[in-house]
């Protein structure tokens, strides 16, 4: 694996979050809530050196989703003895320590501690982590971008699952016991494989440190909201400050609208945003944007090529025949 990670790393970090949220009524400033952290150290050999296991007590949503309840096997007694986040937090970059490179199963975990430390005004020292999801794809499947779920790939290699799934000390442990598997294949790995990975980690670095908002609106129509400067503005991922549009918004398809924006400092950013829909029918945007490499530059370009050359949503349904006797 140090092949794939920065000089100097010194040991591995195998991280693992479990998080709280509110489906109906989101905080939008932090969807979701960790309630615990779990992680392992591995020396750069993969031999285990420690563990850990953080509880967090949850203050934005104190109380626990049913379905997070349910998959977690969490108990809410045991999240009131929890830690505050800043404390937890500070324990595990204290126990990471200096030279240690994350590691996660699929690329969902980064993003949410990202937001959770920016929440609470904390710093992240940690680079983006190494998703193993993303080498196992690469290496032991036909489908580079497949999103194997860590148990199925577990199965897939006839590995025993001998402790309860869905905690993150359990995953964490379990990710790491793959990672010494995945290693195998990296060696074996031809050099073509090894420079589509490289390219695959470092786009994903990029969008794991993206700059993200959630915004409810007042509106219910996707055209309102894209003709509103102050929803579809985007700023630089890495100063924060204004862009210019380069590439306006465009719908990719389901939904999804892309653009390509300008930061005079720091050049050009990819930006994505779609909408949900709350029970009243106003839509919730939300958008994230990270530079650019000319790989996705090139391939957005294409995208909205291709987006030109389908009719528009509407033109593309039938009309209702009328019926007899209407106007």
């Amino acid at each position: 694996m140090l092949r794939f990670v920065p000089e100097g790393t010194q040991c591995f970090v195998v991280m693992d979050l479990e998080w709280n949220q509110h489906a109906s009524r989101p905080n939008h400033a932090i969807p979701h809530e960790i309630i615990e952290i779990g992680a392992v150290k591995l020396d750069r050999d993969l031999r285990l050196l420690d563990e850990r296991q953080y509880i967090i007590k949850p203050v934005v949503y104190p109380v626990l989703d049913k379905h997070i309840r349910q998959v977690t096997g969490i108990d809410p007694e045991e999240l009131k003895e929890g830690q505050t986040f800043a404390r937890a937090f500070s324990s595990f970059l204290k126990w990471c320590g200096p030279g240690a490179s994350l590691c996660t199963w699929g690329r969902d975990d980064y993003p949410v501690l990202l937001r959770n430390a920016r929440f609470y005004k904390m710093d992240l020292p940690l680079e983006p982590p190494l998703n193993l999801q993303m080498v196992y794809a690469h290496l032991m499947t036909d489908k580079p971008s497949a999103q194997v779920g860590l148990s199925a790939a577990m199965e897939a290699l006839g590995m025993a699952m001998d402790l309860p799934a869905h905690r993150a000390l359990n995953d964490a442990l379990y990710t790491a016991r793959l990672m010494a598997r995945l290693q195998k294949a990296v060696d074996a790995a031809p050099p073509e494989a090894i420079e589509s990975l490289r390219r695959a980690a470092a786009e994903e670095a990029l969008a794991a440190r993206s700059a993200t908002r959630s915004v409810p609106t007042n509106l219910t129509r996707y055209d309102d909201v894209l003709e509103n400067a102050s929803f579809t503005a985007v700023r630089c991922p890495v100063c924060g400050g204004e862009t210019r549009l380069t590439l306006p918004w465009f719908d990719s398809g389901h939904g999804r609208f892309l653009a390509l924006c300008e930061c005079p400092a720091h050049g050009t950013a990819f930006a994505q945003m779609h909408f949900k829909r709350l029970y009243n029918e106003k839509l919730v945007m939300h958008q994230r944007a990270y530079l650019a490499t000319p790989e996705r530059v090139a391939d957005v370009m294409a995208r909205r090529n291709a987006a030109r050359e389908t009719l528009p949503r509407g033109a593309r349904r039938t009309p209702r025949p009328r019926k007899e006797g209407r106007e």
